[in-house]
């Protein structure tokens, strides 16, 4: 079990908060706004109506004790940068942000915030490749490079054996399992012939598996 603070109760916050809290860990809550920190004390470890600015109320509170804080003000940009530095400046070894522009996330870097998320951007990407190829089943990003995606064979694989296509050494990609109809099969041997009908979980980079899905 960790202790995590969330700084910032929007929706995004909100969700965080209680998502972290369900998972078994301590949860600190906080925000300027009554309603918000009410409504929330249910489901967080404790609720705390208080100014991520405010360098000596966070002390107050003992923030500087917990795993990890998440800032969550990306709307607020000013907000969001002091309350990080505030972050830092307590030593909390773990730190996250939300930010709203490219611009919002490379000062929150330069604060030296451990990761910044933008969820609404990488959402719509993610979105819009899901969209725009009809063989992507699934998207599971590992870090910012690597990422695990499911999808239907692509057709200049069908009836071709993986030894034959040289996936790892051409394509860059692993096949982690195939799914069939009939069968699932983990860690295919190269001799494992693709079918028309199959299902591929594989592991690689953005890119590589970017280029692939162009097929």
């Amino acid at each position: 079990m960790k202790q995590f603070a969330v700084v910032g109760l929007g929706r995004f916050g909100i969700s965080l908060a209680k998502e972290l809290y369900r998972l078994g860990h301590d949860v600190f809550a906080i925000d300027l706004n009554e309603e918000r920190v009410k409504n929330i004390a249910p489901y967080v470890t404790s609720a705390i109506q208080a100014d991520g600015t405010d360098l000596t109320a966070l002390k107050a509170l003992g923030i500087s004790n917990v795993d990890a804080l998440f800032v969550a003000l990306a709307r607020d940009i000013s907000t969001s940068l002091l309350t990080a530095l505030n972050a830092v400046e307590l030593g909390i070894p773990k730190i996250y942000a939300k930010a709203y522009s490219e611009g919002h996330a490379k000062i929150l870097h330069r604060l030296g915030v451990s990761k910044v998320y933008m969820p609404e951007i990488e959402m719509g990407q993610r979105i819009a490749r899901e969209l725009s190829h009809s063989n992507l089943l699934e998207l599971i990003e590992l870090d910012p490079e690597n990422e695990i995606v499911e999808m239907m064979a692509p057709a200049p694989w069908h009836y071709k054996t993986i030894a034959q296509l040289n996936v790892r050494q051409k394509y860059g990609v692993t096949i982690l399992l195939i799914r069939d109809a009939e069968k699932l099969i983990v860690s295919p041997s190269p001799q494992q012939q693709i079918s028309p009908n199959s299902k591929l979980l594989l592991l690689g980079n953005e890119k590589q598996i970017q280029k692939l899905q162009d097929k």
